[in-house]
Formats: C-alpha cells, sequence, structure tokens
C-alpha cells in the first residue's frame, strides 16, 4: 500500500517524517470509513483507509483513500 503521495508527510506531533503501514484487524479486512444520514433511507457512503505512522513518536493518523466517496449526492 505503499503510495508516493506520503513520502515527504511529516508527523503532526514532532515533525519526523511519517511512514505508510499496515492497520490490521482481525478478521483481516481494511478499516474503513463511512457517513450515514440520520432520518434519510440513503444508503451510507464509505472509502478505504491508509494508516500513516511516525516512526519516532508512534503517532498514528488514518487518511480516507477516496474522501470524495464521503460526500452524499446532495451536498
Amino acid at each position: 500500500m505503499e503510495n508516493n503521495d506520503n513520502e515527504n508527510m511529516k508527523c503532526l506531533r514532532c515533525g519526523e517524517e511519517m511512514v505508510t503501514a499496515n492497520l490490521l484487524m482481525y478478521p483481516a479486512s481494511q478499516p474503513v470509513v463511512q457517513r450515514t444520514r440520520k432520518g434519510l433511507l440513503s444508503a451510507p457512503v464509505q472509502s478505504g483507509t491508509q494508516c500513516l505512522v511516525c516512526i519516532k513518536c508512534g503517532y498514528i493518523e488514518l487518511r480516507a483513500t477516496q474522501p470524495h466517496k464521503l460526500k452524499f449526492r446532495t451536498e
């Protein structure tokens, strides 16, 4: 899941460079972020995630891989 867009991503805590890593879940599946509207019968919208970790302080950041998919059609 290595992505060149994050080669220069700096840690928000200590400023050290972050690296892409896998966030493992059991049973093994990719973490997903999902939005659901309250009170409407519309399907939820979701995106996969990417995990970045600072190898100095351990700060972890999850980023949506397709954030545009989290927008509802009426927004």
